[in-house]
């Protein structure tokens, strides 16, 4: 809760994917405009929507694939909210993380395990979507991801490259 709360206190409004949805069609490339269909063919908007774009539910990691057995070194962290609750179907579920910003917050996943924009979309087409998605695919959704960088007191966020 304390984390959510957080991050609903960082407002960084007017990313250029807002003033897309806003109307202004060249506020986003084409390869952006792709990106962010294939985002919504591939189902990524079933875990990641609302103003937030995620952050709004929880979700088990791995739902296709067993990530943690492929990853391997299993530790007290990666069991997810079974941490709080106890409950064994709360087990390697995590908070959907929103991806407002998400080009300057790396590192990624749970853990800070993953630094690469790109291969933590990879990570998660195979274990939450079972699919793997080409990478002139990625590389469209990332920039897409990008367009969801916005700006905290005027200023607009630099991406990590």
């Amino acid at each position: 809760d304390a984390i959510a709360t957080y991050e609903r206190s960082l407002i960084t409004p007017n990313s250029r994917f807002d003033q897309y949805i806003r109307g202004n069609v060249n506020a986003i490339t084409e390869e952006e405009k792709l990106g962010y269909k294939y985002f919504k063919d591939y189902g990524c908007v079933a875990c990641h929507q609302g103003i937030n774009i995620g952050g709004n539910m929880f979700q088990k990691f791995g739902l296709f694939d067993d990530y943690f057995k492929w990853r391997g070194n299993i530790e007290k962290g990666d069991y997810g909210r079974f941490n709080a609750t106890g409950k064994e179907e709360h087990r390697y579920v995590f908070r959907v993380p929103s991806l407002r910003n998400i080009a300057v917050t790396s590192p990624y996943l749970h853990d800070g395990s993953v630094k690469e924009l790109n291969k933590v979309v990879m990570i998660m087409a195979k274990y939450q979507l079972g699919t793997e998605i080409p990478k002139t695919k990625v590389d469209a959704i990332v920039a897409f991801l990008k367009t969801l960088t916005g700006e905290y007191q005027g200023k607009r966020l630099v991406d990590k490259k």
